[in-house]
């Protein structure tokens, strides 16, 4: 057999694996949103994924392994939105941070059983260490173009008043903590409230720049404001 063939008869079982992958680190977000860590079991995590018990150990080390990749799932997902909007956007700072916070507002990534299994490996001591690991290179990326972009926009601006680093730390917090309100309080229309809220706030940080952003109807939130 040619290397090609060899390839090419290696392709089905290849996406057979991502496939089965996947559907585990689906089901365990979808177990561990509904039970938490201490009421998710593996069997619980298989069925949920419609696989056998052993499909578990032939894709993961242990269940310690598939919260791992399950939590690099999420924040790659999660990265993956808001880097590639923000590229998106164009030059200039003002788009970009919009496109950041409506990605942090999509339904691809915020959503009740999303934002319940983040705060579940938050919340967690024993995966915390696994979590900042995991997490740390994305968030200390987002707090770069965070503090690159208030400082374009200070400059800009002429808001003498504001130091960057500052206010992106308060900015990063401010979306955290809409989050968890989002978590605790869940209500119809909260992400298109909190998502106007996150703009409301910023036009109080930078009145010349962000008077323009209209707020959106409940339904709405994850379009693009006009």
């Amino acid at each position: 057999m040619t290397r090609a063939a060899e390839k090419q008869s290696r392709k089905p079982r290849t996406a057979s694996r991502e496939v089965r992958r996947h559907q585990l680190v689906k089901a365990a977000i979808d177990s561990i949103s509904k039970r938490g860590f201490s009421g998710t079991t593996l069997a619980h995590v298989t069925k949920g994924a419609k696989l056998s018990h052993g499909v578990v150990h032939f894709h993961f080390k242990n269940k310690e392994d598939l919260y791992d990749q399950t939590l690099g799932y999420l924040a790659d997902e999660h990265y993956e939105l808001w880097h590639d909007s923000m590229l998106a956007a164009g030059s200039d700072p003002i788009d970009q941070l919009i496109a950041i916070i409506e990605a942090d507002f999509d339904t691809k990534v915020c959503t009740p059983k999303k934002l319940s299994v983040w705060f579940a490996f938050w919340g967690q001591a024993k995966y915390r260490p696994n979590y900042l690991r995991i997490h740390n290179k994305h968030d200390n990326d987002r707090y770069v173009e965070f503090v690159r972009l208030c400082q374009e926009i200070i400059d800009s601006g002429d808001y003498d008043d504001l130091d960057p680093e500052q206010t992106a730390r308060i900015i990063e917090s401010l979306i955290d903590g809409i989050w968890l309100d989002m978590v605790l309080y869940p209500t119809p229309g909260k992400r298109d409230k909190c998502r106007n809220d996150c703009f409301v706030f910023l036009s109080k940080l930078f009145p010349n720049h962000f008077r323009q952003i209209k707020l959106v109807e409940s339904g709405q939130c994850g379009r693009k404001a006009q």
